[in-house]
C-alpha cells in the first residue's frame, strides 16, 4: 500500500508539473484537443516564476531536467499541491488516474529521447539509499580481502564523499590517493568496489581504467598518451587509476595535475575523433574538435607504494590540496596470510572439482608449506600466483593421464608440492626448483672452454644474490647491488653465450623474475625518424623486463655529438634502467677500445654499469677443444693424430689477427671445411669411415692478414677510464 501511494505521488508530482506547463494532451476518447485553462490566480503565479517555465522550455538534456524538475518541486511544493487541487476541481482531472506510459512519452518530447522516469527514480533513490549501500559494500569487501578492514573502511568513505558533499560540474567526483607496498591488494580493493557499486547499480560499469604512467616516456609519445587518457575519461567506467607516476613524464604528469585540480586539462594541440581514435589537425577550424579533456564525475585515483609525502614531489602542493582521501593499506600480518593461504586452498579445491572433474584435499602441510615459500614482495600476489601454479600443473596430470579421484591429496614431498593419488605422485611446480637449474647452469658453465675468470666472477654473485633474496622473502630491507655488466673482448670470444646463462642463473638465484635473454643491436634501437626512438627502445626494454637486454656492438649507439636520435636512445635506456633495476639486467658487449668511448657519451653510464668483464682471446690448446665440440655437435670426431698441428695453426693465426678472423668463428670455419672435405675424400669409399676427420681433412694455410693498425686497451685502461 505504501509503494502504492508512493507511486502515485510522483505521478502526481510530474503531472503537476506538466500541466503548470500549459500542455496539450491527446484523449483517447475523443480526437478533439483539451486545452487546460489556468485561472488568473495561477496566470499570475506563472508570471511570478517565468523564469523557470523559460528554463524548462530549453531543456533537452534527460540529466538537467531531472536536476531543474527537483529544484522547482523542493521550492514551489506548497503552490504546486494548490495549484493541483484547484485544478481538479475546475476541469475533473485526477492526475493519480493518468497513464504512466503517456507521461513519460510526454517528458520524452520535451527533454529528449532518453528520458527514463524508471531511471531517473532510480538516480533519486540512489542518494536516498546512500549509507545502506555503501555499509553493505564495505561488509562484502572485507569479506574478501584479508587485513585491510581499516583501509577498507577509507576506500568506503572515500568513494561515498561525492554523494554526501556533492560535486562541481565538469570536476572529478573525487581525487583519491592509495598507499601501500606491493601485494598488499590496493588494485583488488578498487576493483572490489567497482564491482560492488555496479551490482547496486550505482555505476553504470564495473570497468575500471589503468593508465601506466612509466610507458609513456617521451613527448613523442604525446598522442598515445591522450588516446589512452580520452579512452578512459569518455568510457562507461567511473574509475580512472594512475599508477607509477613517480617515473613518469613531466609535461603528462602536468597534463594528469590539472586534470585532478581544476577538472579538465587544455591541450597543446588541436585534435579531431576519427573513428573513435584521436587524430592532430591538420587543416585549421574544424567541426567537433578536441581541444580539452574533461574529468566528468569520474574518481581519480593514484596508487603508490610510497609514502603520502613523497607524492608531492611529482605533483606538488596544489594536488595534494585536492586530494580529499588517502586511502593507506598496510603490509599483510600473519594472521590475514594463513587467511589468504586457507581461502584460495578452497577456491583451489573447488575449482579442481567444478572444472577438472576432481575431487582433491590441499593438506594443512601444504599451506604450512606456502607460508614459509611465498614471496613476501608481492604479498597476496604471491599466494595467489603459487596456487595458480598448482591449478596449471593439475590441469596437466588430468589432460595427461585418466586420474582417479578417490583420495587425491596435495602434501609436501622432498620439499616440494605433490599431488598423491594412491601410490602415484605427480610434482605441482611447473618449472625446476632453484636448486636444479643452479646445478644445471653451472654444469654448463663447467663444459665452456676457457674463461675461467669469467666463470668464477658469475659464481661469486650467488652469494650475495641469494642472501638477498632471503632477506627480501622474510621482509627484510635489501642492499641491491648493480648487476649491470660491460662485456668487452673481440667477437666469438663467447659472449652471448655467457650472457645467456647468467640470465638462467638470475633466474635461478632469484636475481630476476623470467630469466629471458633479449639480444639486439643499434637497429633494434634506434629508429630513423624523428619521435621514434624512445618508443622504439622502450618496447625493447619492455620486452626484457625480468631477464636480460644485450646489447651487441653497444658502442654503435653513440655516433657522436650530432647524433640525436642515438643520445635518444642512450638516454631512454638510462632512465629505464634506473627505474627497473630490480628486474632488468642491461649487458652492453664491444671492443674495449671503442667502448670506452661509449662510456664518455652519457654521463649517468658510468655508475650504471660498474661491472666490468673482459672476455681474452682463446689459446691455441682452447680452440682445438673448442673445434673438437664444434665436429662433435655435427657427429665427427677429429683424430687425435691432428691435435698437435690443430694448436699450432690456431696459435699463430690467433697471433697475427684474431681480432678479425680467429676465435670461436675460426674453430666453427676449420670444422665445416673439413667436413665438405671429407665428404669428397670418403665419396664411393664403402669401406670408410664416415664420421672420422684426419689430417688430409684439414686446410692449415694461413690466409689471414695483419689489421691495418692494431690498439691495444687493456682492462686497466677501462676502468680508469670509467672512473674519471
Amino acid at each position: 500500500m505504501a509503494d502504492r501511494r508512493k507511486k502515485s505521488e510522483e505521478k502526481e508530482k510530474l503531472m503537476e508539473e506538466v500541466l503548470y506547463k500549459n500542455r496539450t494532451y491527446d484523449s483517447n476518447e475523443a480526437s478533439e484537443e483539451i486545452e487546460l485553462v489556468i485561472n488568473e490566480k495561477e496566470r499570475e503565479l506563472k508570471e511570478a516564476k517565468n523564469h523557470t517555465t523559460e528554463a524548462y522550455d530549453t531543456l533537452k538534456s534527460a540529466d538537467l531536467a531531472m536536476d531543474e524538475l527537483n529544484r522547482i518541486l523542493k521550492k514551489q511544493q506548497k503552490e504546486l499541491e494548490s495549484l493541483s487541487n484547484e485544478m481538479k476541481k475546475t476541469n475533473n482531472i485526477d492526475p493519480s488516474l493518468m497513464d504512466m506510459e503517456r507521461l513519460e512519452a510526454d517528458l520524452r518530447k520535451d527533454y529528449g529521447s532518453d528520458f527514463s522516469l524508471e531511471e531517473e527514480i532510480k538516480e533519486e533513490k540512489k542518494i536516498i539509499d546512500t549509507e545502506s549501500i555503501f555499509d553493505d559494500i564495505y561488509n562484502t569487501i572485507t569479506s574478501k580481502i584479508m587485513g585491510q578492514k581499516d583501509a577498507l573502511k577509507q576506500m568506503v568513505i572515500a568513494f561515498r564523499r561525492p554523494y554526501v558533499m556533492g560535486e562541481e560540474e565538469g570536476k572529478a567526483k573525487n581525487v583519491i590517493l592509495v598507499c601501500g607496498p606491493n601485494g598488499s591488494g590496493r588494485h583488488e580493493a578498487i576493483t572490489q568496489m567497482a564491482h560492488s557499486l555496479n551490482e547496486k547499480g550505482v555505476f553504470k560499469s564495473p570497468d575500471v581504467y589503468t593508465i601506466d604512467m612509466s610507458r609513456y616516456n617521451s613527448g613523442s609519445q604525446e598522442q598515445i598518451f591522450l588516446q589512452d587518457l580520452y579512452e578512459a575519461l569518455e568510457g562507461e567506467g567511473s574509475v580512472i587509476c594512475f599508477e607509477h607516476f613517480e617515473t613518469g613524464f613531466p609535461s603528462f604528469l602536468r597534463m594528469i595535475d590539472s586534470l585532478a585540480t581544476t577538472g579538465s586539462v587544455v591541450l597543446n594541440k588541436r585534435y579531431v575523433l576519427t573513428k573513435g581514435v584521436l587524430v592532430e589537425n591538420q587543416t585549421g577550424l574544424v567541426k567537433d574538435a578536441v581541444d580539452s579533456l574533461s574529468a566528468k564525475g569520474k574518481y581519480l585515483i593514484f596508487i603508490t607504494s610510497q609514502k603520502a609525502s613523497k607524492v608531492q614531489d611529482a605533483f606538488g602542493a596544489d594536488f595534494m590540496y585536492h586530494v580529499l582521501d588517502t586511502v593507506t593499506l598496510k603490509a599483510l600480518d600473519e594472521e590475514s596470510v594463513k587467511a589468504i593461504i586457507k581461502n584460495q586452498a578452497t577456491a583451489l579445491e573447488e575449482k579442481a572439482r567444478d572444472n577438472l572433474k576432481i575431487n582433491i584435499n590441499v593438506s594443512d602441510e601444504i599451506q604450512k608449506w606456502i607460508e614459509s615459500h611465498y614471496d613476501k614482495t608481492q604479498g597476496a600476489d604471491g599466494i595467489t600466483s603459487m596456487y595458480y601454479d598448482f591449478y596449471v600443473s593439475l590441469s596437466h596430470a588430468v589432460l595427461g593421464e585418466d586420474i582417479e579421484d578417490d583420495g587425491a591429496i596435495l602434501e609436501i614431498k622432498n620439499d616440494i608440492p605433490t599431488l598423491v593419488v594412491k601410490e602415484t605422485e605427480y610434482t605441482l611446480p611447473r618449472s625446476k626448483n632453484s636448486e636444479e637449474e643452479i646445478a644445471s647452469v653451472n654444469e654448463e658453465l663447467d663444459e665452456i672452454v676457457g674463461l675461467e675468470m669469467v666463470k668464477s666472477y658469475i659464481r661469486s654473485l650467488q652469494s650475495h644474490i641469494s642472501m638477498q633474496q632471503k632477506r627480501r622473502e622474510q621482509g627484510m630491507k635489501t642492499a641491491e647491488i648493480s648487476k649491470h655488466m660491460i662485456f668487452t673482448g673481440n667477437p666469438c670470444t663467447g659472449k652471448t653465450t655467457i650472457a645467456r646463462l647468467i640470465s638462467r642463473y638470475m633466474k635461478a638465484i632469484g636475481a630476476l623474475s623470467q630469466g629471458q635473454l633479449v639480444e639486439v643491436t643499434r637497429a633494434d634501437l634506434v629508429a630513423q625518424y624523428v619521435g621514434q626512438t624512445a618508443p622504439l627502445t622502450m618496447s625493447v626494454i619492455k620486452s626484457a623486463l625480468g631477464g636480460v637486454l644485450f646489447i651487441d656492438e653497444a658502442y654503435s649507439l653513440y655516433r657522436g655529438k650530432d647524433d640525436s636520435f642515438g643520445l635518444e636512445c642512450i638516454d631512454t635506456l638510462v632512465k629505464a634502467m634506473e627505474d627497473n633495476r630490480e628486474d632488468l639486467i642491461v649487458i652492453l658487449a664491444g671492443y674495449k677500445k671503442e667502448m670506452a668511448g661509449f662510456l664518455e657519451s652519457n654521463s649517468g653510464l658510468k655508475s650504471r654499469f660498474p661491472n666490468y668483464i673482459d672476455f681474452p682471446d682463446y689459446t691455441g690448446e682452447e680452440l682445438r677443444k673448442i673445434a673438437c665440440l664444434q665436429a662433435k655437435g655435427k657427429g665427427y670426431e677429429i683424430d687425435e693424430s691432428v691435435y698437435e698441428e690443430l694448436e699450432a695453426y690456431f696459435n699463430e693465426v690467433q697471433s697475427i689477427n684474431a681480432m678479425e678472423a680467429g676465435n670461436g668463428r675460426l674453430a666453427r670455419n676449420l670444422v665445416e671445411d673439413a667436413i665438405l672435405k671429407q665428404s669428397e675424400r670418403i665419396v664411393g669409399k664403402d669401406d670408410a669411415h664416415m664420421s672420422l676427420l684426419i689430417k688430409e681433412d684439414f686446410d692449415f694455410t694461413i690466409k689471414v692478414q695483419p689489421p691495418k693498425q692494431k690498439e691495444e686497451t687493456t682492462l686497466e685502461d677501462l676502468l680508469k677510464l670509467a672512473n674519471k
